[in-house]
């Protein structure tokens, strides 16, 4: 199932915010619910068994009043004492029924009925009997078993407080164990959103720095697609706008190279002819003076011309900068191919060499390898010392080609790496004799590098020394054998 992202950058906050938080807020909601049930049950239970405890007690206290003025009217006869007795009665009854109301456990409610059926033959016992000194013992042996009866309810209300209490300790402890493996499956949940909603977020911000990345390093062959809200895809739209307009620049850039190098290449022909004529004396002799100065106008012009075919080769390279005609190269033949090339050079500055090649295979454009090792292996030649070391290897880390080309120059400058691979950049540090170049080659080398999705850096010397990464695998991940 594919995510469909808001309309709005802050919508998607909002939302990610919301739905982390929401599992924070079910579980206050739930511990909330969870001790006001807990605070109810003790409420109802413990407050309700404290009251029939209490009703207990205070109907022993009825039953010693009517012991007493029951007695007294036994041995008296007195109707004071009779009427005492019924108002203690009704005090009694009162609060025997007040008990029969409260939520009873099955032997408490047959204890008080108990209780109400021996107080009634009490009662009918005093109401039959005339007073006498046997009524008396009579009634002092059955307010004997009516109050064991009620001390029997008393302790039964006490042990159903105890019970209660018991009970509410028990949904306490489960209480307390739902809280914790609530708030223990509550983190990874949290964790979990918060860990998908980070990558929701920083996924159209990485898309939008790699966009910004690639075409700052010229990369302008892919397009830039912003998957996101729809604030972030129309940034990302304005970019690729932005990367089709650099398209355009480039390709008048390059264009205009093209017709400037083409229109010079006319006058400049003319300018060495011209010069070559009045040094070979066609049009009359000439002094040493003379001569001297068609000697630079010719060396100039020779000049010249190298830059302006510096400048139709980078040309060149950017209209070739999108295509790559890949397949599965043997680089150390590549390598022995661009050797022999450079070897008269070599030979004629007394250059010694060093190759160490792996058997390394990758799926490239051979032609531009090739191009890029010829270029880094002439600047090794050009601003090697008479009689220096040049050293060339190649070998494979993981699922890459790396080839390293170093030799014993001056080196570059820490502060000047970043910019020798910029177009027509020279280095401050050339040594004097080395021969002049256009600036173009390391500018070639970086976009074939860029072009089959490698990297080049610059390493520390003593002289000058550079490592290309390129991958072996094709894109849908086969690796050169």
């Amino acid at each position: 199932m594919r995510f469909s992202y808001p309309r709005s950058f802050l919508s998607l906050l909002l939302i990610g915010f919301t739905i982390v938080a929401a599992p924070l807020v079910f579980a206050l909601f739930a511990n909330a619910v969870a001790f006001e049930r807990l605070a109810a049950l003790s409420e109802q239970a413990v407050l309700g068994a404290v009251k029939a405890t209490q009703a207990s007690r205070a109907l022993t206290a009825h039953i010693a009043s009517l012991e007493r003025t029951a007695r007294q009217y036994a041995v008296a006869g007195e109707p004071p004492f009779l009427e005492a007795y019924r108002s203690n009665r009704a005090a009694f009854a009162a609060t025997l029924r007040s008990i029969d109301e409260m939520a009873l456990s099955e032997p408490q409610r047959a204890e008080s009925a108990a209780i109400a059926r021996l107080e009634e033959q009490i009662h009918a016992a005093l109401s039959t009997t005339a007073p006498s000194p046997d009524l008396s013992i009579r009634l002092a042996a059955d307010f004997a078993r009516l109050s064991g009866r009620s001390q029997t309810l008393v302790a039964l209300g006490d042990r159903v407080i105890d019970e209660n209490i018991e009970r509410l300790r028990a949904q306490a402890v489960k209480s307390r164990s739902n809280v914790f493996w609530l708030m223990v499956a509550l983190i990874p949940t949290a964790i979990l959103l918060i860990a998908s909603f980070t990558f929701l977020i920083a996924r159209p911000i990485n898309q939008v720095s790699s966009g910004i990345r690639r075409l700052g390093d010229g990369e302008f062959a892919r397009a830039i697609a912003i998957e996101g809200p729809g604030d972030m895809v129309r940034l990302g739209e304005q970019l690729d706008w932005l990367r089709r307009r650099l398209v355009t620049l480039e390709e008048q850039k390059t264009r205009f190279l093209q017709h400037i190098s083409h229109e010079l290449k006319t006058p400049l022909t003319a300018l060495r002819e011209g010069s070559d004529l009045l040094s070979s004396g066609v049009v009359g002799n000439l002094n040493a003076e003379q001569l001297e100065i068609a000697r630079i106008l010719r060396e100039n012009s020779i000049e010249l011309r190298k830059l302006i075919e510096g400048l139709l080769n980078y040309s060149a390279v950017h209209a070739q900068a999108s295509f790559l005609d890949a397949k599965i190269v043997q680089l150390r033949d590549v390598v022995k191919r661009v050797v022999n090339d450079r070897k008269l050079a070599m030979v004629s500055r007394g250059l010694r060499l060093d190759v160490n090649c792996e058997s390394v295979t990758a799926y490239c454009d051979e032609e531009k390898v090739r191009v890029m090792l010829d270029n880094l292996l002439s600047n090794a030649v050009k601003y090697s010392p008479e009689r220096g070391l040049v050293t060339v290897k190649v070998y494979k880390d993981r699922g890459e080609a790396v080839f390293e080309v170093a030799d014993e120059g001056p080196g570059i400058p820490v502060p000047e790496r970043e910019k020798v691979f910029e177009a027509f950049y020279r280095g401050t540090d050339a040594p004097i004799a080395a021969i002049k170049g256009s600036g173009l080659g390391l500018s070639i080398v970086k976009e074939y590098v860029q072009l089959h999705k490698g990297r080049v850096e610059i390493l520390d010397g003593p002289g000058a020394r550079f490592r290309i990464r390129i991958p072996r695998r094709r894109d849908s991940g086969e690796e050169a054998a």
